[in-house]
């Protein structure tokens, strides 16, 4: 009787972790499909920045650049100045996306084994042997999950301060040009 007693305790404690492991999994989807789209608005603000500076460089606003250091030098030191900075900032953006894209490929989310041959490869198991192997199956697809949400979220981290600098040279660059226009 008590050992009837003990496997009934162990099947309901079993039975509660598998809903806890459940629940902390579909959690894990969910925290990796945030980092993606997280990702997914950093392409998009790098995308618009960037698409206002071809828009910028195609005006009459390019028409200000000076390359010719005998008729204004500060026209042409400005000038230097605004490539530089236009320089800069591309192979930066151009940094950022790889980082992005590096972030969308760190998708290694481990897949719960098939049941089916789980339940073959654990035949000889009673229930709760079976339930106790299935936690351990479910807390390994977790833990690489959440491996791959750090990866992810460093790759993240990366790319958030990136953009901030990314940002501040387009708007220098940006600056420069207006100077030049205002002046030429």
């Amino acid at each position: 009787m008590n050992s009837n007693t003990d496997d009934c305790e162990w099947e309901a404690k079993y039975d509660i972790s598998i809903s806890i492991l459940k629940e902390e999994y579909l959690q894990c989807i969910q925290r990796i499909r945030n980092v993606d789209e997280k990702a997914n608005k950093y392409i998009l603000v790098i995308s618009i920045v960037a698409t206002g500076l071809f828009v910028v460089l195609s005006s009459s606003a390019a028409d200000s650049l000076v390359f010719d250091h005998l008729n204004s030098i500060v026209g042409f030191l400005l000038t230097l100045l605004f490539v530089a900075t236009s320089l800069l900032s591309l192979i930066l953006g151009i940094l950022i996306f790889k980082y992005l894209l590096d972030c969308f490929e760190l998708v290694e989310s481990k897949k719960i084994n098939n049941i089916e041959e789980l339940l073959r490869n654990t035949v000889e198991l009673d229930a709760n042997k079976y339930k106790g192997v299935l936690i351990t199956v479910y807390q390994a697809s977790i833990n690489s999950m959440n491996q791959t949400v750090i990866n992810k979220q460093n790759h993240i981290r990366k790319v958030s301060n990136k953009i901030r600098f990314f940002i501040s040279l387009l708007f220098t660059s940006l600056l420069i040009l207006i100077i030049l226009k205002i002046i030429g």
